[in-house]
């Protein structure tokens, strides 16, 4: 069966995303109590741009930290085992508690500003795990922000869609790949 969950629709339950509202989807995840979390993006680009996370029963909206955007275009999100919520954003990793309270920002390991976040999810110990699109690597990140290490392989390549298994195995799809590689820690 399919329905509509959130859209252009005039159901209340379906009110705020889309181009009639401004915003669209761009990532979505189940939480472990069955929320559903979605990073809403304004489709502007440069200092326009701006989204929010919600929760689709509306009584979450995560978009703003002491009178700052937290996101410039939140994409891929993963609610880690302690609660926290995780998103991928431009050149970030934005994490805040449950309630939408900044924790922290993880904006890579290195003095470069080309950290790339797309893909993320979080390991049976909350370590957060993000696929590093254009400098072809893994970051691993504890629960509190601090830099473990990165996962590398031979032939990495543009790593960008990740999911983890109950095993804390990983699965990477890559950009412009028509593999999807498992890495077993």
């Amino acid at each position: 069966e399919s329905r509509i969950l959130w859209g252009e629709d005039e159901d209340p339950l379906h009110r705020g995303c889309g181009s009639k509202f401004g915003f669209t989807p761009q990532g979505i995840a189940v939480t472990k109590s069955g929320g559903i979390l979605i990073c809403l993006w304004n489709n502007e680009f440069g200092e326009r741009s701006s989204g929010k996370v919600i929760s689709i029963d509306g009584k979450l909206q995560i978009f703003i930290d002491k009178n700052r955007p937290l996101y410039v275009c939140p994409t891929y999100i993963v609610e880690n085992g302690n609660g926290d919520i995780c998103v991928s954003d431009v050149r970030a990793v934005v994490v805040t508690d449950a309630g939408g309270m900044l924790r922290f920002r993880y904006q890579g390991n290195s003095s470069s500003n080309n950290f790339d976040p797309y893909g993320i999810c979080c390991d049976s110990s909350c370590n957060i795990i993000v696929a590093d699109m254009k400098n072809n690597k893994i970051h691993v990140v504890d629960k509190d922000g601090e830099f473990l290490y990165h996962v590398t392989y031979d032939g990495i390549k543009m790593p960008r869609a990740l999911c983890i298994d109950g095993n804390d195995r990983v699965y990477v799809g890559e950009w412009n790949s028509d593999a999807i590689k498992v890495i077993a820690r």
